[in-house]
């Protein structure tokens, strides 16, 4: 049997629950300017270090970490926001906030447990980083010369190299990408998803963006492509560290949030600096 049709059921789940967001987050995007771009990046890093939280974190005060990092993310995005270029010096209290408050809630923690909480504090420090700081360039990337667009063709590039990896991954996927931490990715795959990103991101410029240089258009997603996999393999990375299937299944056929936008995460600042190269900000 074709493994699309094995497929089917996943699929038709993965497409409504698609369509629902992708709606919800171009009308923020494009309707709600800086806002929503706000809105978007801090219902995103919440959802993310929640299910990142649940998966990390294992001692008796775990519901008072997450809410911890939960609500700093929060903070972070609406601060962030109205203090334009402060981000590494909010980012640096905040990584203040954390080690005192670890280092104050320790006496909770004896033997072994010491040890388990300090290691929970690298554990925060890193997916705040990971989870929160970097979703911030998302309001960056709206805000910039011709945000607008820089937005959409980033999200319509992520979401191709998604697609195109799943579909060619599926009919021609024969090799391998790396067994021992995403055992369903393929270079055929890989390179499908490349495909797709090129295509997407040639009739966007076409279409809607000539301000973009052509050359443009085919530099950026080749970049795209080599980093939205590798954001797929850091979240996989620590999926197989601590033997989770998925980070949740709040979005019926694509699992958790994080498993959703990990390739968006790890690619925003990357599509950032494009925008500067390019000279549009």
């Amino acid at each position: 049997m074709n493994p699309l049709t094995r497929t089917t059921p996943e699929l038709k789940n993965r497409i409504k629950t698609a369509f629902v967001g992708v709606t919800i987050l171009v009308l923020l995007l494009t309707v709600g300017g800086g806002i929503g771009a706000v809105v978007v990046s801090a219902v995103l890093s919440i959802a993310m270090l929640f299910e990142f939280s649940n998966i990390t974190l294992s001692l008796s005060d775990l519901k008072e970490k997450r809410f911890a990092l939960m609500g700093c993310s929060w903070l972070l995005a609406v601060l962030n926001f109205w203090m334009a270029g402060g981000e590494f010096a909010l980012l640096i209290t905040f990584f203040l906030g954390f080690v005192a408050y670890f280092l104050f809630t320790a006496d909770r923690h004896h033997g072994v447990e010491l040890k388990t909480h300090y290691q929970e504090l690298m554990y925060c420090l890193f997916g705040f980083v990971y989870l929160a700081f970097l979703p911030t360039y998302l309001v960056s990337l709206r805000q910039s010369g011709f945000g607008i667009h820089w937005t959409m063709i980033f999200f319509l590039m992520v979401w191709a190299n998604d697609i195109g990896a799943y579909f060619a991954g599926h009919k021609f996927g024969k090799n391998k990408l790396y067994p021992h931490i995403s055992p369903g990715k393929t270079r055929e795959g890989i390179l499908g998803g490349a495909a797709a990103t090129l295509v997407v991101a040639i009739l966007y410029k076409l279409i809607f963006f000539s301000k973009l240089s052509f050359f443009g258009a085919v530099f950026i997603p080749i970049v795209i492509s080599v980093v939205a996999p590798v954001g797929d393999l850091a979240e996989s990375f620590l999926k197989r560290a601590f033997d989770k299937k998925d980070s949740s299944s709040i979005l019926p056929g694509h699992g958790g949030f994080l498993d959703r936008f990990d390739s968006v995460v790890l690619s925003l600042p990357v599509m950032y600096a494009m925008t500067r190269i390019f000279g549009a900000v």
